[in-house]
């Protein structure tokens, strides 16, 4: 079983990116990408949701073995999505796997800095 998550609260007009680092032992790192895939389809479906890149370290011992880095047109909509039953429901199926000891670590950010090739700073 895996700890509750809390997604911090973001209500802003502006467009935000929630990352979330998670502790996955190596032999449950397939189970835990079958069951995300069902959140991030139901996060997917949601308004204001603009995509989602799942990453797996390349270190096989590292404590974060996999990072997700959602893109969402405001706080605002994240806020809402956050209200979906289905999308809720998927991230509880993940989060109560009985086979699956997952802790995440959820954030949302906004844009501080974008460096593009060749601008100066």
């Amino acid at each position: 079983m895996s700890e509750n998550v809390s997604i911090p609260e973001a209500p802003v007009s502006e467009p935000v990116t929630m990352i979330n680092a998670f502790t996955v032992p190596a032999a449950e790192a397939d189970r835990f990408l079958e069951l995300w895939r069902h959140n991030a389809a139901a996060m997917a479906a949601q308004p204001g949701f603009i995509r989602t890149r799942m990453y797996r370290s390349l270190v096989a011992d590292v404590e974060l073995r996999f990072i997700t880095h959602a893109e969402w047109a405001s706080g605002k909509a994240l806020e809402q999505a956050r209200t979906d039953p289905q999308w809720r429901a998927a991230m509880r199926r993940m989060m109560d796997d009985p086979d699956l000891h997952v802790t995440p670590r959820p954030g949302v950010y906004e844009v501080a800095l974008d460096v593009r090739p060749g601008d100066r700073l």
